[in-house]
């Protein structure tokens, strides 16, 4: 289950630089990459302690198509130094760094994420919880 997740992780964070560059379709078939993955109680806790549900951050995503397409300065986003915590038969807790370049401007997030296995997704696995907080940089 351990390389599901890595898999996971990479994938989605690169689902997410290709939509909000629009250089994926913009229709249910693409974004349903995205949704099907999302555990019906998902919850994002932001670095600002601001905590999101999975109905409001699949309308945030599906409304940010697009949004960094014009950018003058190339939007990337990657992720780094994925490690599982802990596996259970049925659950994997993972830390992960992600890193993004927006607008000329680096930022980070430390990301500990809890997967479920569900056998018909992408991955085999679904997210069930996120929890981020700001990783300084220099």
């Amino acid at each position: 289950m351990e390389k599901q997740c890595e898999k996971e992780v990479i994938g989605l964070h690169k689902f997410f630089e290709q939509w909000f560059k629009s250089e994926i379709e913009n229709d249910d078939e693409t974004y349903a990459r995205f949704e099907n993955v999302m555990n019906e109680k998902f919850m994002l806790i932001m670095p600002t302690g601001k905590v999101t549900t999975r109905e409001d951050l699949l309308v945030q995503i599906r409304d940010g198509y697009g949004f960094r397409k014009n950018d003058a300065i190339p939007y990337r986003l990657w992720v780094k130094n994925i490690q599982c915590c802990l596996i259970e038969p049925n659950l994997c807790l993972v830390t992960y760094e992600e890193w993004g370049e927006v607008l000329g401007k680096t930022n980070a997030r430390l990301s500990s994420a809890l997967f479920r296995k569900k056998e018909d997704t992408m991955n085999g696995v679904e997210w069930v919880h996120v929890h981020e907080v700001y990783i300084p940089i220099d």
